[in-house]
């Protein structure tokens, strides 16, 4: 019984090594969808490479848009009515009209 608890014990904690290990990716769909406007890593809307808190224009313009619209989530979609005042940071592109 001891045996098959350190058992678990041990495939927990390795599990969790190996879970911790990987790049995590918050919000792939939202690159998937904004590479549509150029988007070609996190940096499109995040001041950081890996996303995360800390918003450039175009995410804090996302953020403020999400609240004027009462949404429950950002729809990367709004990016239509985006208007850029020049590239920024590594990854952002001004949209393309179809």
């Amino acid at each position: 019984m001891k045996s098959l608890f350190k058992l678990s014990i041990a495939i927990l904690i390795l599990a969790g090594i190996i879970g911790s290990s990987r790049p995590a990716e918050a919000y792939p769909p939202f690159l998937r969808q904004a590479a549509k406007y150029g988007a070609k890593n996190c940096l499109f809307c995040h001041k950081e490479p890996q996303g995360g808190e800390g918003w450039n224009k175009r995410g804090e313009w996302l953020i403020a848009e999400k609240d004027k619209r009462k949404a429950e989530k950002i729809d990367v979609t709004w990016l239509d009515e985006y208007k850029e005042e020049g590239a920024g940071a590594e990854g952002e592109k001004k949209p393309e009209k179809p």
